[in-house]
């Protein structure tokens, strides 16, 4: 991950994802504006669509503000409903696409980045797991700065810039997650998350996750959006002088991620998660004769990186694949399946 101040501007790159702390008050939306603005300008956004992004992430650092609002009242992290995932891991209000089961993308440059697989359907000798590693606890930490987050995410077409901002309460407001569906549940702007459904076309999302800025492995949700980003490090003017759509860098991603042994590929997603609060706790299985590597990250939630593949598969019996070229998208949402499982076993002790 690259880690940013607010006066420092190097756009957005694949294969990292960017972070910038906002201020706890009132100016978070303007700082996230300009944020934004400066950090995507070279993406190849058109600029209607640019300005719409600029919009959404300034409601997305408004509704930070309610945050302090739940954690002044104590946290509200149990009143957090749960959500169904879809498709690609996300709750329901979703609606990007699936990720890709290919190759992928060169290493995250910064502190922290994101990599894993799974084992290839071909036959495979059965994980040989020690025993469980004990949750990872977040150690205490002081009050934290909403954080803004921006990476890309797939190759080609399907690729698409993602937008999230943290804040450290794990509840909302009003004690459930929002619902566009029903009466104006508003941010502070009086605009709130409905405008971001609208602009984002129903691509924005929200979800349990720790901090990218707090070494401490500071807990929180992160909220979200995606737009179609296809142009993003890819632009060329053709004989036409037209801007073209070109696969030329997504071809250099893919030989750099093909290049990764599964080896290398768990040690990077181990140092991620150990950048989120999981030092110490991950357990990893290394099998370089299939060239094969397994995280065990807690009691039924295990990463498996395989042949350019990365695959979570969580308690429940689900799997989600990635390529290599989203091992940031891989890490986040190993990040919130154990946040998820984690907030079940806090809610069942309290019962």
């Amino acid at each position: 991950m690259s880690v940013q101040s607010i006066s420092s501007w190097r756009g957005v790159h694949a294969g990292s994802c960017h972070a910038w702390p906002l201020p706890a008050d009132a100016t978070c939306a303007s700082v996230a504006r300009h944020v934004f603005r400066d950090a995507v300008h070279e993406l190849g956004l058109e600029p209607e669509l640019l300005d719409d992004c600029v919009l959404m992430a300034s409601e997305l650092a408004a509704n930070t503000l309610h945050a302090q609002v739940v954690a002044g009242a104590g946290g509200g992290g149990s009143r957090l409903a749960s959500v169904s995932p879809d498709v690609e891991g996300e709750p329901t209000r979703s609606a990007g696409p699936a990720p890709y089961v290919a190759r992928g993308h060169h290493a995250p440059r910064g502190q922290h980045a994101h990599r894993a697989r799974q084992p290839s359907r071909a036959a495979a000798p059965a994980p040989v797991l020690l025993a469980a590693p004990t949750p990872p606890a977040p150690r205490p930490a002081p009050e934290s700065q909403p954080e803004l987050w921006l990476y890309l995410r797939g190759l080609g077409t399907r690729r698409e810039l993602i937008c999230k901002v943290f804040d450290s309460s794990r509840g909302w407001r009003h004690g459930a997650p929002p619902s566009t569906s029903r009466a104006p549940w508003m941010a502070v702007s009086g605009r709130g998350l409905q405008l971001v459904e609208e602009l984002s076309s129903g691509r924005w999302g929200y979800h349990l996750t720790r901090s990218r800025l707090g070494g401490w492995g500071l807990r929180g949700k992160a909220v979200w959006f995606a737009v179609p980003a296809p142009l993003a490090h890819a632009r060329l003017v053709d004989v036409t002088g037209l801007r073209a759509y070109t696969d030329s860098a997504d071809v250099t991603a893919d030989r750099a991620s093909e290049r990764l042994s599964a080896r290398q590929a768990a040690r990077e997603l181990e140092t991620m998660l150990d950048g989120r609060g999981f030092g110490g706790t991950v357990v990893r299985d290394d099998r370089p004769a299939h060239d094969m590597s397994i995280l065990s990250i807690c009691r039924g939630l295990t990463v498996w990186c395989r042949s350019g593949v990365v695959s979570l598969t969580t308690p429940a019996g689900s799997s989600h694949r990635w390529q290599y070229a989203d091992l940031v998208e891989a890490a986040e949402q190993t990040v919130r399946h154990f946040e998820e499982l984690d907030l079940e076993r806090d809610l069942a002790r309290a019962e």
